[in-house]
This record gives C-alpha cells, sequence and structure tokens, in this order.
C-alpha cells in the first residue's frame, strides 16, 4: 500500500578509500581544490505536487561545495560527480520540479561555495545507500554509507512515551500514606527489549518538563544510541 507521506533522516557514516578518519554528517572532506560536505539526507514520498509512483520513494541530498583555490571555477555538472549505490544497483538523479534549490550545475568563484539539493528515485524498501563523491581535479574518491533511521523508530518512540506517562501517572496515586515506586518491569515492546528496568529512573529524569517535541527528541536518541532504529 502507498503511503501518504513518508519523511525518514538519514544517519550517515562514511568511509574515505584513500583515508583512515571516518566521515559524519556535516564533517567536510576536501582534496587540493575543492571541498564536499552532505548537510542532510531524506527519504520521501511527495516532494510538493511531486508524488513517488507505487513501490518508489524519493531520496533528497543537500550537499555543499567549495572551491578551494584563488582562481575561479569553471562550471561543472557536479551530478556527475556523485554516484548512488545500493543493492549493486545504481541510481541517477532525478530532476524533481517542485524542488527548490537543485544544485545540479554550477561555476565556483575563488573561495566560494554553494549548497543545494539533488535528488534520486529509489526503490521504497532501500534505506542503505551507498553514496561516492569524486573529486573533479584529484579524482579521489569519497564513500558515504547511508543508513536510515528505521520507520518503526517513530512507533517505539510513542510506546515509551506512553509507558513513562503511566509511570509518572500511577506514582501520584497515594498508596497508604506513600507514593507508587517506580515499577521495577522492563519497557518492551513487540518482545523487544527497549530500555532495561535500571535505566527507566535515568530516561524518565531526563525528559521530566521537558515539551512533548523535546521528550521525543530524547527518547529518538536513546533508541538510537542502544541499537533500536532497526525494529521490523
Amino acid at each position: 500500500m502507498k503511503r501518504t507521506l513518508l519523511a525518514i533522516m538519514i544517519m550517515m557514516l562514511g568511509t574515505a578509500t584513500a583515508c583512515s578518519s571516518a566521515l559524519s554528517q556535516g564533517d567536510k572532506t576536501s582534496d587540493n581544490a575543492h571541498v564536499f560536505l552532505i548537510q542532510s539526507t531524506q527519504i520521501m514520498d511527495k516532494i510538493g505536487k511531486d508524488i513517488a509512483l507505487e513501490g518508489q520513494a524519493y531520496l533528497v541530498i543537500k550537499y555543499q561545495v567549495e572551491n578551494l583555490r584563488s582562481q575561479n571555477d569553471a562550471a561543472r555538472r557536479w551530478t556527475d560527480q556523485i554516484t548512488l549505490e545500493a543493492r549493486d544497483e545504481y541510481y541517477d538523479p532525478t530532476f524533481i520540479k517542485s524542488l527548490d534549490g537543485q544544485l545540479w550545475e554550477t561555476s565556483l568563484l575563488k573561495r566560494e561555495k554553494k549548497a543545494g539539493y539533488m535528488a534520486f528515485t529509489v526503490p521504497e524498501d532501500i534505506f542503505d545507500f551507498d553514496l561516492t563523491f569524486t573529486f573533479p581535479t584529484s579524482e579521489t574518491e569519497v564513500i558515504y554509507q547511508l543508513r536510515a533511521v528505521d520507520k518503526r523508530i517513530s512507533a517505539n518512540v510513542d510506546w515509551l512515551l506512553m509507558g513513562l506517562r503511566q509511570i509518572e501517572n500511577s506514582k501520584r496515586i497515594p498508596l497508604i500514606g506513600r507514593l507508587l515506586p517506580i515499577p521495577s518491569t522492563i519497557m518492551m515492546y513487540r518482545g523487544i527489549m527497549l530500555v532495561p528496568k535500571e535505566e527507566i529512573s535515568h530516561l524518565m529524569e531526563q525528559t521530566k518538563g521537558l515539551p512533548e517535541n523535546a521528550k521525543r527528541a530524547v527518547i529518538e536518541d536513546y533508541l538510537i544510541a542502544h541499537g533500536h532504529c532497526r525494529l521490523e
């Protein structure tokens, strides 16, 4: 069944082919002529009036390029420097009419940087991609491994928020002159342990008094850190 709207943020971990340090979102990599970085990545079904076909989705990447040299850089098609692969298949960029700020081709003045979007049409059931950027001058390749935050994580956050509310409410119920203690049971969802009992109090303390969006962010960070971003 076609999803009405999906927006999946991508977590990124990359390694350079000839570099020992790992790259993460926001990190810059460069040769002697240019700098490249990926600012953000999302998977979505709909962009403005453009809706992906059944079984497909849009992978939207915001990237930045910078000219390090003290001379102007001729116009070049930067999308030709980027390749996307998943499951041994390669995907070409797709121009999306309703996506503003797409950066396919541009020149750069000396020391100038520009950022923009490029999109790919990909199968909707793939969330892991390898993106390779080839520096145009040195032909050095940098490989980013794009790994998605699973769509299941939203349900996990909802489940934990409900559980923490129940615990907080139960603590307010008087029991023979005292309050109920925090339950000593673990927090599970569909048979998967999300929070062990010894960490419930700490998670409650972290979210205490926060607005709803901030609570969700704390819980999502906790789930990702503990490997719960890929539950089916």
